[in-house]
Order: structure tokens, then sequence, then C-alpha cells
């Protein structure tokens, strides 16, 4: 289950019982609701809270409201309570939200669902609301989590046109307010708004705190405090009593922090010792109730306590709660948080002044408060106060204990940075101690990219393993080797992900559904990894399963786009297809067409697409792979939907296009830890780039520096590379070597059931033949490959090879071999025309280059062909010799030549010059 909210913090606060009207403020806010959102940013004690909740009272519309805190950094924990609050007002503003927040968890570590594809059902819930809503989101300040302002900028940016988001802070947020400004969307309200004029302070001061000021006090004290509503409060508070008024307004003056000290002595001093004691003992809370009070507070014992002018009277034994509303009627900084008067809590700016003072003079004290506090939340089933408490209370112990229990259904609800940042507060040896604890330990560094730290603790997990019953030993045993599965997922180690996903799966029980998912599909990629399609299915089989028994939508999503990829690669492509449109259906049925593991689905889609030669549609598909992937965190998703898109790009022609994508691919290797099929991928496309350029040197380097060789052990996730060295050793005419690699390419694709990478390899075979001039034998590889891609579509393997193969499928179409396949590719390759020069792409009507000159590079390349020396080319283009020198330098990189000779001849024949 998920971690219980405290519903206090979705209270309105009622309005106070005596206020100051503020109606010129109250008609901004109501002029200020046609637009999407109203800022009221000012710093602590302007009144805030105060007026939005008079405001509220008199709207006329329905109102969510949230009470943000500290905790409140963790995006799943912040977005449970904006849904929440949404609740309150709709139930129905739950589908989409919900299912993404919670259903996410192990099933995919490395790519939890993206903010933006959460609020993009959540914003289509709310514009099914006939009727207005608005939303308050008070103390906005404490919120600091980055993706937390990227989802909240989102959300205004596609905001129906009838809600209305009210944010309450110390400071502006990181959003983009000055667009929102300028298009007339935003309403304002700053210190200066909301200052007290001398009238609304001569009203606060008589008529709310029964002072009896002249007009001339009154007016001391709005000018001191520059209408400050606490230190107006506060002032208040010190004078009842006094016969010396003006000498104490007289008194005070300075900064806001230093009016706060002297006011809070003043006020600490003119109440009982023991209303001073439940003060501070009690400041350690965020909010209050009467029993979580008596709990926490020392012995209440006999009150006295001062109401208005009358005499001192004795209360015996007093509880909290009458003691809260003695402080609510006096004006005692104390805010009521519902109706009933049962929650309250301190303003902020007191309850900070109060901690410090309790922390300066009773620092021994404070453990045990927390300590009261942490097992009264307990108790009262909201364990995420209680541990906070005790970490605060220094109880490790006692912290360990309850975040153990509350582990996992954190991580299933998402709340990573919350289980991240408590486990950061323990000491080590309370982690090591606790199996559990150290396996979420490393799940958490190994998401953090710490994978030889996580490992660390996972050997910290098996030493605890001992004393425990075998039961839950197992069951801990098989968490840890589905940890270890993921890490050596990342490394590429396809001996350990099998190892380590059986045992997983050996031991897991049925009820640790979304552990034993994660080993699955783990399970998957290694088969997949080492050639092994039939189980890698099985495998990504099972797993949907298990997604479809738990309702777990990403697993299901997770592994049936894998089995999808899985079924191209064995030549499927109509029932990749139908895994697609069934997936798509699911999304949509679940709202959850924004998810970026979505974008996995475009990408299979797009390749089909593709291939099949609908290029256009391809195309369409495969930006929506990529858009949605950008949303997410998963590398190897991101480098699925380029790779995808590259492909497309080739088949139609757009070499800038494909360059583009090829360097985006490059960054991405060089800056993350991406699984090597990514790499082996970009390497292979840009290998193309060079052939098709013309440059078989730099092909040959390039597939040279990435240690490939005909003789090689080889691997599925590089047989793409095997591929272009195959078409570089034809073009190169080392016609026995590429014959030599393309046959133990054959045998390998035919052992694992690869019928794609059969179909590529038999058309090479036949293009390497009719090389060596052997036409008729090449006719029986090119056979096989027509026989087995005719049934299911393909088209690109074949149009992309250009004029060579188009010879040998006319060849083969006269000899009756596939006569009406033949035709319908060769028409296929007449359309394509740039491809049919024999290059995998046509060079480029501007730079044919991957890393493309500059503009200044290219005005330096056309005096490169003069007799100027770079001394002289720099000022003839006004720049410094060691610029110019530069610029040369860098052209002859891009260029791959090493004199300005060659480089003027290279350029001549790429059409630079």
């Amino acid at each position: 289950m998920p971690a219980p909210l405290l519903r206090t913090k979705l209270y309105i606060p009622p309005v106070r019982r005596e206020l100051v009207p503020r109606p010129r403020l109250i008609e901004r806010l109501n002029a200020g609701l046609h637009r999407k959102l109203t800022l009221i940013s000012a710093p602590a004690g302007f009144g805030k809270t105060t007026l939005l909740s008079e405001w509220v009272a008199g709207c006329g519309q329905p109102v969510a409201w949230v009470s943000l805190d500290d905790g409140d950094n963790d995006p799943a924990r912040f977005w449970a309570y904006f849904v929440a609050a949404l609740q309150g007002v709709r139930a129905d503003v739950e589908r989409a939200a919900l299912a993404m927040l919670h259903a996410s968890g192990l099933a995919n570590p490395e790519a939890p669902p993206s903010i933006q594809a959460l609020l993009t059902g959540l914003i289509n819930d709310i514009a099914d609301i006939p009727s207005p809503l608005v939303l308050v989101l008070d103390d906005y300040h404490l919120i600091a989590h980055r993706h937390i302002h990227h989802g909240m900028t989102f959300l205004l940016d596609n905001l129906p046109s009838h809600m209305h988001l009210v944010l309450s802070s110390r400071s502006d947020p990181p959003w983009p307010l000055a667009r929102l400004r300028a298009r007339g969307e935003m309403t304002e309200l700053r210190m200066n708004d909301l200052r007290f004029t001398s009238g609304e302070a001569a009203e606060f001061l008589n008529r709310i705190m029964g002072l009896k000021l002249t007009a001339g006090d009154t007016d001391a004290l709005a000018s001191r405090t520059e209408g400050w509503i606490a230190g107006l409060q506060m002032a208040a508070v010190s004078m009842q009593g006094r016969e010396d008024v003006a000498d104490f307004i007289h008194a005070f003056a300075g900064s806001n922090r230093y009016i706060l000290d002297y006011l809070l002595e003043e006020v600490l001093q003119r109440q009982t010792d023991s209303l001073q004691t439940f003060l501070l003992e009690t400041a350690i809370l965020d909010r209050l109730t009467g029993p979580l009070c008596d709990a926490v507070a020392t012995d209440i014992g006999d009150w006295r306590l001062e109401i208005g002018n009358h005499p001192q009277s004795l209360i015996p034994n007093l509880q909290s709660q009458a003691i809260l509303e003695y402080l609510e009627s006096s004006n005692l900084f104390v805010v009521p948080l519902d109706n009933e008067r049962q929650w309250y809590r301190y303003h902020r700016l007191f309850a900070d002044l109060l901690r410090k003072r309790l922390q300066q003079a009773h620092p021994d004290r404070v453990p045990t408060l927390h300590r009261r506090a942490s097992r009264w939340y307990e108790r009262n089933g909201l364990p995420a106060a209680a541990i906070d408490h005790a970490l605060s209370a220094g109880d490790f112990e006692r912290a360990a204990h309850l975040i153990d229990e509350l582990a996992e259904p954190l991580w299933r609800e998402g709340a990573q940075s919350t289980l991240s940042a408590w486990l950061a507060a323990l000491p080590d040896e309370q982690v090591t101690s606790r199996p559990q604890l150290c396996v979420f330990h490393a799940m958490v560094l190994f998401m953090a990219g710490q994978l030889g730290a996580a490992e660390l603790r996972l050997q910290a997990a098996e030493r605890a393993l001992g004393p425990m019953a075998n039961g839950a030993a197992g069951e801990l045993q098989g968490m840890v080797a589905a940890t270890r599965a993921l890490i050596a997922y990342f490394q590429g180690d396809v001996p350990a992900i099998i190892r380590f996903s059986r045992q997983a799966l050996a031991v897991l029980p049925e009820e640790k559904a979304t552990w034993r998912s994660s080993a699955a599909i783990n399970l998957g990629d290694a088969y997949r990894w080492s050639g092994q399609l039939a189980a890698a299915d099985r495998a990504y089989e099972e797993a949907v399963k298990v997604g479809w028994t738990t309702g777990n939508v990403f697993v299901i999503l997770i592994a049936s786009i894998k089995q999808a990829f899985t079924q191209t690669h064995q030549g499927r492509l109509r029932r990749a297809i139908d895994i697609c449109r069934q997936l798509l259906q699911l999304v949509e049925e679940n709202w959850l067409s924004q998810t970026p593991l979505v974008g996995g689905v475009f990408a299979v889609w797009g390749s089909i697409l593709c291939e099949q030669n609908h290029l256009q549609e391809a195309l369409r598909d495969a930006h929506k792979a990529c858009e949605l992937s950008e949303q997410g965190s998963s590398v190897g998703l991101l480098g699925l939907s380029y790779l995808v898109l590259l492909r497309i790009l080739w088949a139609r022609g757009d070499t800038a296009g494909a360059e583009e994508t090829i360097r985006k691919l490059e960054k991405l290797t060089r800056e993350s830890n991406v699984p090597v099929w990514i790499a082996s991928g970009t390497a292979a496309w840009k290998a193309h780039a060079w052939m098709a350029q013309g440059n078989l040197a730099a092909a040959e380097q390039l597939l040279q520096e990435r240690g490939l060789s005909v003789d090689d052990d080889l691997t599925y996730p590089q047989e793409i590379e095997y591929l272009s060295l195959a078409r570089l050793l034809i073009a190169q005419h080392k016609l026995e070597e590429a014959d030599r690699l393309l046959e133990r390419l054959l045998q390998s694709a035919q052992a694992g059931g690869r019928v794609e990478w059969i179909i590529a390899v038999s058309a090479l075979q036949a293009l390497a033949l009719q090389a060596q001039g052997d036409v008729d034998r090449a006719l029986t590889p090119l056979e096989r490959a027509l026989a087995l891609a005719e049934p299911e579509g393909y088209v690109r393997v074949f149009v992309d090879e250009g004029l060579p193969l188009a010879r040998l499928l006319r060849h083969a179409a006269s000899r009756g071999i596939a006569p009406e396949y033949a035709s319908k590719l060769l028409a296929a390759m007449d359309a394509s025309a740039p491809a049919s020069t024999g290059e995998v792409l046509p060079p480029s009507r501007t730079q044919p280059l991957i890393d493309p000159l500059s503009e200044r590079e290219l005005e330096v390349l056309r005096l490169l062909v003069t007799h100027l020396s770079s001394s002289e080319i720099g000022h003839e283009l006004f720049i410094a010799a060691s610029t110019a020198r530069s610029h040369i330098k860098s052209i002859y990189g891009k260029l791959h030549v090493h004199s300005r000779n060659d480089a003027v001849r290279r350029a001549r024949e790429l059409g630079l010059l």
C-alpha cells in the first residue's frame, strides 16, 4: 500500500475569527481568476496564507489546497499531494495521474515515468471537468527539486482554461514568469501590496489586539515595521498590559531579524513558565493537535493562563487542545488548519524562532521531544513523519527499523528521492545490518550510476542474511540477484545477466511480482544480446504475463516493446506490428500515451514502416519516439529512437539530418553508460556515411578503431558493425575476406533464428559473388534472401544496396526467381533515385561531412587555394595568425588530411571548392 498522506496538508485554513478585511487585495485576486496564475510572493510574516484563506472563503469556486513542507521535495510525494488535493474537489481526477505515480517502481528502475507523461493524463482529467477549479499551493518556496519545477512549468503551459493556479511563496519560483507576465497570464501580489496601511495597522492593533493606541502611535508602529504584519503582531502581544507604550514603540528598530529576536523575548517573557515550556517543546512539530502535543510536551499539570483583563485563574490538568484554543484566541501565532479547530500550526517564522531558542536553552531536551513525536506518529499510522522525527532525535535504530518496513512501498510509489535521503541520513552500520535496506540502497546507488558502490551494498546484504529464517533469506537473495542482473545489464556482461536473473527467478516468491518481472526482462535482454531470440521471446512473454496478473502496465510495456523488437529480428514484422497496435491501445486506455516508454513502441513501428518503405509514416513515428524518449531518463530507449530515426533519414536521402543524428548518438555515447548495441549502431552508420562519400580510408580507420577484424569472435550486438565491415571489404575488392566474414555471419544468424540478419547477410553475399564476376552463383544467396523477405514485405534491405543489387534483381527476375517481388523492389529503387547510384546515401548538396566546416573554416579553406601563408590568411580575414592556424588544423582534421595540397584536393572532390 502507498505511504499514507497527511490529510491536514490538504485542509484549507479557516478564516480567522477576527481579521482585518482587505477588500483591495480580494478584488485583485478575484480579477485574476481568468488568468492562469496568481503569484503571491513576499517574505515571511506578510499575511499571505491569511489573505488566501479569506479570499477562498468568498471566491465562489471549488478550491483545492496543499500546504507544502520540506518533505515535499520528492517528486512522487509532491504529485501525490497535488493529485490528492484535486481529488478532494473532484474525485474523478485520478485515472492517469495515479496510474503513472504508483505503477513504475521496480519494473523499470532505469526509466521511471516522466513528470510530463504523468501531467498529460492529469491535464486531460482536469479538461473533462465542466466547472471552474482553483488550486492553491502554499509555501512553494520550500520546493527546490528541478523536476517538480519542470513539471509545474509544463502544467502551466498546458493548463485548461477553467483551472486557476495560486502560488504563495517567500521567493519567486524558477519558472518563465516573464513570459506569463508579457502574455497577461499572471496576477502578482508582492510585499508592497501586502503591507498593512496605516488604517489597517490601526484596526489590527486596536480592534483585534485590544490596544488603545493613539493615531500617532499606530502610525509610528506601522512606519517602524513598514507594514510588516508579523512585526506588528509581535509588538501588539508585547504591549498588552504595558503602561510605557510610547517608550516601547520608540525602543525597537532595525532589520526584520533583529526586530523578531527582540519581540520574541518580549512575547515569551510575558507568558507563564508553563506556557513558555509548551511553546518551546511543541515547536518541533510541523502540525499541532491536542493528542500529539499531549504526547510530546512535558507533563502539563496545573496551568495559570491570563485571559484578557481577567485575573489569573488556576486551570487544573489543562489538556493541550485547550491550550491551542487559548493560543489562537490570544493571537499567539497559531494558525488553524481545519474548521473543527482540531489541527493547527505555528506561524512559520514564530516556529523557527522558538526552535532556535529551544536549541539554545535546552539542547538536551530536543532528542527526547522528537522521540515522543516519532512514537505518536507511528501509533497513529503515519510512518513517514515517525521516521523524520526519529532521524531528528538521532534515534537511528528506530529510524532504520521504520525505513526497513516502508522501503518497498515507497519504491513502488516512485518516492526514491525520499528513500535515498533517509538512507543517507543513517549511519553505515544501521544500513549494513539490515539486508533489505542494503538492497534498496544498492538500487538507489545503481540509479545514480554508482555501480561499484551498489555492489558493495549487495555484499553487505549477503553478510547480513546469515541469521535470517530460510524463507526471508531466500526472498532477499532473490532481490540481491535481481539487482546484480541490472548492474550486469549496464556493464554488458551477458553471462552475468543470465546467471543472476535465473538465480532471482528461482527463489523469488510469486508475490514479489515486480522483482520477478525485472529479472525476467533482464533475462530476455541477455538472451537477445547473445543472439538466442527464441529464448528471449519466452522470457519477455513471462514478464508480460506477470504484468497482466499484477495489473502493472509498465511491466507490460517494457517487456512487450522488447518482445516486438525480438519479433522483427526473427523476421516477423507483422507480428511485431500487432504487438505495437495492442500496446498503443493499452496506453490509450490507461491515459499513458505521453509516457517516455511509449517512445519504444513508436521506435519499433517506425523501423518496420521504414523497412517496408513507408518512409513518410516511418519518419512521423521516429520523431514521436525521439520526442517521448527525450522526456525520460533511459539512455537505451533514447539511443534506440535515434538509431531508428537515423535509418529513416538515410533511406530518405536526408544527409544533413542523418549526420546531425549521428552527432547526437556520439554525444550520448560519450556522456552516458550506454548498452554496447547503441555504440555499435552509431559506429556502423558513421562508417556508412564515410563510404557514401567515397572515403573508404576513413571508414576503414573507424572500423579498425572499433577493433573489428574478419576473424573476430562474433557477438550479436556488434553484428551491424560486421555488416559494415563486409560492405567495406566488397568496396575495396577484398572479396575473399568478405566471403569468409559473411559466411560466418550467416552461420551465426541461422543458428539463432535471426531471419532479419539472414536476409541482410545473404544480400551482401550475392553482391560479393557478383563482384567476383560469378553472377549465376550470386543468385543462390539472393534467392534465399528474397524467399525469406517477401512474406513480410521487406524492401529497404535491398533498395539501400543500390544499383549493384538492382542488376542482380533484374537477372533473378529473368531467371524466374520471385519476378513479381523483384519488380516491386526495382520500382522502389527507381523511386529512390539518389540511392540507385550504388551509394548508401547520396552526397550532401551542402557539406558531405560528418562534422561540417564552419562558415569561418570555409573562408579559410577558400584561401588555402592561394599561396598566402597562415599569417597572411589571418590578415586577410582580420583574425590573429594563431587563430588562422587553429582553423587550418581543424579543417585538416575534418577532411582527414595532413597537408595543404591534400586539403585542397579533398575539398574539390567533395564539392566544397
